[in-house]
C-alpha cells in the first residue's frame, strides 16, 4: 500500500516541480532588486559624510560635527538606516566637555557597548532576506535533481504500461528523459543567480560593517583624548 502511495506520488511527474522553481526563481529576482535598491539608498552620499565628519573630528570640531551627524540623520528615511550615521550622533552626544577631565565622560567600555547597540539595530534591516536567497540558492538544485527523478520515473513507468518496443520504446524513454532534465536545468538556472547576489550582498554587509567598525574606534579614540 505504501509502495503504491509513493508511486503515484512519482508519476505525478515533475511539471509541479518546474512550477515551484519559477515561483522561486520570482522571489529571488524580487529580493535581489529589493536588496540592490535598499543599499543603493542607504549608502547614497555615506562616503562624504565620512570623509566629512573625520575631518570635523580631527579637527576637534565637535558641535559642527554633532551638526552634521544629526542633519544626515533628521534627513534620512528611516527605512533604510545605514550602520555609521545613528552611530556617529550617539557617540558625539557623548562628547568631553571643554575643560572636563575623563572621568566626567562615558568610560571607553560604556562608549563601546552604547556603540555596539546602534550598529546590531541597524544590521537588522541589511540582512533582511539574505538567509532567503541563501536557501533558495543551495536548495533549488536539489529541487531540480528531485523532479528530473520524479520525470524519470514516470517515463519509465509509461513504457511499461504502454508496451511500447524497440525503436518506439526507447524514443519514449529518451523522450521523457529529455524533458525531465529540463528540471535540472532550470534548478541550475535559479540557484546560480541566487548564489551571486547573497555573495555580493554579503560582502556589502561585511565592507559596511568594517567601515563602522573603524569609524567607531576613530570616534571613540577622539572622544577619549
Amino acid at each position: 500500500m505504501i509502495n503504491q502511495l509513493f508511486l503515484g506520488f512519482t508519476l505525478l511527474g515533475s511539471e509541479w516541480v518546474l512550477i515551484l522553481l519559477i515561483i522561486l526563481s520570482v522571489l529571488s529576482i524580487a529580493m535581489t532588486l529589493e536588496r540592490w535598491h535598499f543599499y543603493k539608498k542607504a549608502t547614497a552620499g555615506l562616503p562624504e559624510f565620512r570623509a566629512r565628519l573625520r575631518e570635523l573630528v580631527a579637527a576637534k570640531s565637535w558641535k559642527d560635527a554633532l551638526e552634521l551627524a544629526e542633519g544626515r540623520l533628521a534627513a534620512a528615511d528611516p527605512k533604510f538606516p545605514d550602520l555609521e550615521t545613528e552611530l556617529s550622533v550617539t557617540l558625539l552626544r557623548h562628547m568631553k566637555p571643554a575643560g572636563a577631565s575623563n572621568a566626567d565622560v562615558a568610560s571607553m567600555p560604556a562608549l563601546n557597548q552604547l556603540a555596539q547597540d546602534v550598529m546590531t539595530r541597524a544590521r537588522i534591516p541589511w540582512e533582511k532576506y539574505l538567509s532567503i536567497l541563501a536557501s533558495i540558492g543551495s536548495n533549488t538544485p536539489f529541487f531540480g535533481l528531485f523532479g528530473t527523478v520524479l520525470g524519470i520515473i514516470k517515463a519509465f513507468h509509461d513504457l511499461s504500461s504502454g508496451g511500447a518496443s524497440g525503436g518506439q520504446g526507447a524514443t519514449q524513454v529518451s523522450s521523457g528523459i529529455s524533458e525531465a532534465l529540463v528540471a535540472t536545468a532550470i534548478g541550475l538556472f535559479v540557484a546560480i543567480p541566487a548564489v551571486i547576489a547573497y555573495n555580493s550582498f554579503q560582502k556589502r554587509v561585511k565592507t559596511a560593517t568594517m567601515e563602522a567598525d573603524a569609524l567607531k574606534a576613530f570616534l571613540i579614540g577622539s572622544l577619549m583624548k
